[in-house]
């Protein structure tokens, strides 16, 4: 599939765009005179709105920035947001690299967090959410948002290699990967198919928000969910009736994506 950079920042700036009016509606509105965290960030595709409304930026993801692309990362990000005519005020922006269950920041650093498409990913999401609120400042909001899920019809992240509706709930691992190296998946694929993502279960998930909501230090201030199928034939597929057998649910199987903001507590601790 041939790269498409003007349809990949449409995309980008669209889920940016959800992020502030979500905020916004929760009643927060940023500053020049705010801090914000781009946890899983990736490289850099949100960055260039968000230094147009938050004094400060901060990226963090796993990714070596200091030797990505030869070292020129910085500089050919720029020249990105440039033809694409998005304003990158560089000075207010910085790249980590970093472990989002062990957070390099210090208590209350940051006024907000966006968290895009990440938290499927990481190994230990509770790990994650406690760091996201350790680092927010009283009164702060994060914005976590997720699609697809492990358990919808391309929550593999691999339908591409292995066009199946659930085949990745279905069949073993082995014959899975099988499968994905006969289209074509290379070593790297194979490493991300068994790694990168943590595979939780959507009531995993609403557990550990409603865990951290009856803890006293968060409240939630958002929560919504979505459903749908990458093509609406899925619906028909015989995986779906088979996995119901086994004991999910419909409405699981169906179910895309996740969105939460949490305020942390004015009370918690700094």
């Amino acid at each position: 599939m041939t790269y498409d950079e003007k349809a990949d920042f449409a995309h980008h700036e669209g889920e940016v765009q959800v992020f502030f009016q979500t905020l916004s509606a929760c009643g927060y509105e940023p500053s020049r005179e705010h801090a914000v965290l781009d946890l899983g960030g990736g490289q850099g595709m949100h960055v260039g709105l968000l230094t147009q409304r938050f004094g400060r930026v901060w990226c963090l993801d796993v990714i070596d920035y200091t030797t990505l692309y030869g070292g020129e990362f910085i500089k050919l990000l720029i020249e990105k947001h440039q033809r694409n005519g998005v304003p990158l005020a560089a000075d207010r922006l910085a790249f980590v690299q970093g472990d989002a269950m062990a957070l390099l920041f210090r208590d209350g650093f940051f006024d907000a967090v966006l968290c895009i498409n990440a938290f499927e990913h990481i190994p230990d999401p509770g790990k994650a959410l406690a760091e996201i609120v350790r680092v927010l400042r009283p009164g702060g909001l994060a914005y976590i948002s997720f699609d697809p899920v492990w358990t919808c019809d391309t929550g593999s992240h691999f339908f591409h290699r292995v066009p199946e509706p659930w085949a990745h709930l279905v069949h073993p691992q082995a014959e899975y990967i099988a499968r994905m190296v006969a289209n074509g998946a290379g070593e790297d694929e194979v490493r991300e198919f068994r790694t990168a993502m943590n595979r939780w279960r959507i009531v995993q998930f609403r557990r550990l928000f409603d865990a951290a909501r009856n803890s006293g230090a968060v409240e939630i201030a958002a929560n919504r969910n979505w459903s749908g199928l990458q093509e609406p034939g899925h619906a028909r597929h015989e995986n779906l009736r088979l996995l119901v057998s086994r004991g999910f649910t419909e409405d699981e199987l169906m179910m895309r994506g996740l969105l939460y903001v949490i305020r942390k507590s004015a009370a918690a601790k700094r």
